[in-house]
């Protein structure tokens, strides 16, 4: 599942699913969650996105109609990706394979209102939506191809303890390298290619956000840096490692040059500097 939880609530209505007969066939509704009505032009480009770059995987994403339907030409190897909306104040997540299904659900109002958070603020670049998008869907193609656990939806709510925390984070950074590393092949080609063109796009838009994400740390949780503020620098839930760090490492992981890794670096420096935490100025020390 990708990185990026945003906790809304703890409560769920009982109501929301639908009635039980629809639920009984159906993975969006059985989980809980309904299907979302908006955001389906975006899901389509960022699908197109991912099957271009994931194309020497042998796996493909296709949307699915509402109630889970798909068309006659849908292989049995595709994965089907559905439109989901959460409960109100459910624990949720823009994008993730659910437990039990070799499938994707994305859910376009917490992607977007990620994208808002993300690009908001002194400082900040726009984002190209569909390309954030296209790498979170290669984390979870990521996850469907290591065959990790995926997330676990009760009534709509996505829980954290369904797997050992450690565990859980060490999926998360397999399939953030499985996503890295078909971006890198891509653009590490000669030729120019459709495939090359969409994998730059996406590791650009990786880029964007790190410069986003270090105007956050650098304006807003001004001198979080100096003492490794762990708010900022820690792992915010149980199953997934901090945004801001994964976002670094896989951007070193794809570019490989001595400036992402000074900034992976110092970032590591900062989580040690909060974990071990020492007096910015000591006048013993004159």
């Amino acid at each position: 599942m990708v990185l990026l939880i945003i906790t809304l609530g703890l409560a769920a209505d009982a109501s929301f699913g639908g009635d039980a007969s629809a639920a009984a066939s159906d993975p969006v509704q059985e989980r809980g969650l309904q299907h979302a009505q908006t955001g389906l032009e975006l899901v389509e480009k960022a699908v197109a996105s991912t099957n271009l770059v994931a194309r020497g995987t042998g796996m493909r994403l296709v949307m699915s109609a509402q109630g889970g339907k798909l068309n006659s030409r849908t292989s049995p190897t595709d994965i089907p990706v559905y439109l989901v909306k959460a409960p109100p104040m459910a624990r949720t997540t823009p994008a993730a394979v659910p437990k039990g299904c070799r499938c994707l659900f994305v859910n376009p109002d917490v992607f977007n209102a990620f994208i808002r958070e993300q690009s908001t603020g002194d400082g900040r670049l726009g984002l190209n939506a569909r390309y954030v998008l296209t790498f979170m869907l290669l984390h979870e193609v990521g996850h469907l191809a290591k065959k990790t656990t995926g997330a676990e939806f009760e009534d709509g709510n996505l829980s954290e303890l369904n797997i050992d925390p450690s565990l859980a984070k060490a999926s998360e950074e397999d399939a953030d390298e499985f996503a890295a590393d078909l971006i890198k092949a891509l653009m590490q080609r000669k030729k120019a290619s459709d495939e090359t063109l969409e994998a730059t796009a996406v590791s650009m838009e990786l880029s964007k956000l790190s410069w986003n994400m270090q105007a956050y740390r650098t304006l807003d949780q001004f001198g979080a840096l100096a003492v490794g503020k762990p708010e900022v620098f820690f792992d915010k839930n149980l199953s997934h490692p901090n945004l801001h760090w994964r976002v670094l490492r896989m951007n070193h992981l794809i570019q490989g040059s001595s400036d992402t890794k000074m900034l992976l670096d110092t970032f590591e420096d900062a989580r040690r500097r909060g974990a071990n935490p020492e007096p910015l100025y000591d006048p013993s020390k004159k």
